[in-house]
């Protein structure tokens, strides 16, 4: 399962790499999915460095997804690869 999940992580990095229009969606998604186990422990920690940590997690996650999907030099870049 390792090597199935590196793989994928592989491929779309190569296609974000190469700038490919479905890698930057993948990308999205997996981000979104990492984000589904973060819930639950940010809930559950302990006042303190867990809710920081876990809360610095989730607020990087969200701004890699967040640039990937609004921001105007992504979306140059990926809209004239497409041409």
């Amino acid at each position: 399962m390792i090597l199935i999940g590196s793989a994928v992580y592989g491929i779309v990095a190569y296609g974000l790499f190469r700038v490919k229009n479905w890698a930057r969606w993948s990308a999205m998604l997996i981000i979104a999915l990492s984000l589904a186990p973060l819930v639950p422990k940010i809930s559950m920690a302990e006042l303190g460095v867990p809710v920081l940590w876990y809360g610095l997690q989730i607020a990087l996650r969200v701004a890699a997804a967040w640039y990937l999907a609004q921001a105007p030099t992504v979306l140059d870049a990926f809209t004239t690869k497409l041409k």
